[in-house]
């Protein structure tokens, strides 16, 4: 039986070779691994071991260490980080599971949806909608500078984990800047990705002013890689530890804290606002819905996001724009109130809504009475564990719901509209299936157009037939 060991026994593993070495030589093998199968491959592909390898030597590691690394030395590290583990005997499943999900998860999900849904979401505005000035954060447009990040990491890909600046003045390389990207864009969006181990290690000093991780938690604590994926060793050359983390830098939460560190509370209000909106043109697209924005119902007194009225139910969206903070995403001691804080609050407004149909209140005169209500609510990000019995937080309140990610949601909409409300309804109730939709989808529903991904994709869409080969 293989024993358990500490986390910092594998930091400590980490720290045994120089940066120097180490960051090089996994960056050649996560980009020989990198279009691997999307999962664990034959129990030689951990990318989130990669990552976290990487993560510790950047900010532990040191250059007064013999020299050299080789295969075997590998397979040790990554062998030693998955026997890690800092279990206490009064951890709940939600602790435990919550931050194993966060670590893997994101790996395994499929880049297309998450960049589809950032130029949806983030670039694309509706009517009445102020445009984010992502240029002036970047330096350059966020759709230019994705479609930067796809180049950046196909070349890394193709480089053995190395990024060359000197590879943009190739011959071959110019055809890139007329069929891609133009090269202002790459060099903008490369300035972006890269940094020393110093600008790594005081990202990392920042992120823990902002939220404070117990060490035992180092496991799941933040990782600056995830934002400059691209380490500069100077003589050493550019290096790219882990390449998967290079075309995820401007998605998801990336993105989101870096929008919240420029423009504060405006940008999360606005992000609100925009997730809304997106929730109602998702659910647009379900054929023959019949779908109501927010009712004021009293002054400055509004329902639900959404209220979806179907044949099976009146199903009343909330949509939760907020993500899980870095603490609780770890298993931290705010897990529990972080459920509590959106989970809660989604459940109250339901129950709100709810009770207003059922009393017949004149603002909602139009909605049916004569059926089951159920509440939906939807996250920004996955809470993976919403709706099961290890999630720590238990829905108290009189409206059965069931929680699912925008992620989800784009699968849902892919069903016919009846079958979609009855998925809604079976997970809502005890006597479905409960939790998170995510299981719930076959590999055929996954696969289902959905209109709003594919307009989106049609401004990366390019890149997939160009494939940079210096």
């Amino acid at each position: 039986m293989s024993r358990q060991v500490s986390y910092r026994d594998f930091v400590q593993a980490v720290r045994r070779y120089r940066p120097s070495d180490l960051l090089p030589f996994i960056a050649a093998y996560s980009a020989a691994h990198d279009r691997d199968a999307d999962v664990a491959n034959a129990g030689k592909w951990f990318p989130w071991a990669i990552s976290a390898i990487a993560k510790e030597s950047a900010l532990t590691g040191n250059e007064v260490r013999n020299p050299g690394i080789d295969d075997d030395g590998l397979r040790s590290l990554v062998h030693l980080f998955n026997l890690s583990a800092d279990v206490l005997p009064d951890q709940s499943p939600a602790s435990l599971l919550t931050p194993i999900f966060y670590e893997q998860f994101p790996y395994q999900e499929s880049l297309y949806e998450e960049l589809c849904r950032t130029h949806a979401l983030l670039v694309h505005s509706e009517p009445g909608q102020a445009a984010i000035p992502w240029t002036g954060l970047l330096g350059v447009g966020l759709d230019e500078a994705i479609r930067a990040t796809m180049v950046l990491h196909a070349w890394v890909v193709h480089n053995g984990g190395r990024f060359d600046p000197t590879i943009l003045d190739l011959p071959t390389f110019q055809d890139v800047y007329e069929k891609v990207a133009p090269r202002p864009e790459i060099e903008a969006t490369a300035k972006l990705l890269i940094s020393d181990i110093p600008g790594l290690k005081q990202a990392r000093r920042l992120a823990d002013q902002r939220t404070a991780i117990p060490p035992r938690l180092e496991r799941y604590a933040f990782n600056p890689l995830k934002g400059s994926p691209l380490v500069d060793l100077g003589e050493a050359g550019i290096w790219a530890p882990q390449t998967m983390l290079v075309p995820r830098t401007l998605l998801g939460s990336n993105l989101y804290y870096r929008g919240l560190a420029q423009w504060g509370k405006a940008f999360a209000d606005g992000l609100g606002d925009r997730t809304q909106r997106y929730v109602g043109r998702q659910l647009s697209l379900l054929e023959g819905v019949v779908l109501y924005p927010e009712i004021e119902y009293a002054k400055s007194q509004f329902s639900v996001d959404w209220i979806w009225v179907s044949d099976s139910a009146v199903i009343l969206v909330e949509c939760k724009a907020a993500r899980m903070t870095l603490d609780a995403q770890a298993g931290g001691e705010s897990l529990e109130t972080v459920m509590r804080r959106y989970l809660g609050e989604a459940q109250a407004q339901i129950d709100r809504s709810a009770r207003l149909i059922i009393e017949s209140h004149p603002a909602f005169a139009l909605i049916p009475k004569d059926r089951p209500i159920v509440g939906m609510v939807t996250t920004a990000e996955p809470f993976y564990l919403a709706g099961t019995p290890f999630s720590g937080f238990a829905p108290s309140g009189a409206t059965p719901i069931t929680t699912l990610s925008l992620r989800d949601l784009e699968f849902l909409v892919g069903l016919p509209e009846g079958d979609a409300a009855k998925l809604i309804v079976d997970h809502a109730h005890a006597e479905g299936e409960g939790g998170r939709l995510g299981g719930a989808f076959t590999d055929d529903t996954r696969k289902h157009r959905n209109a709003i991904l594919e307009d989106a994709w049609r401004h990366y869409s390019f890149l997939m037939e160009i494939d940079p080969e210096p």
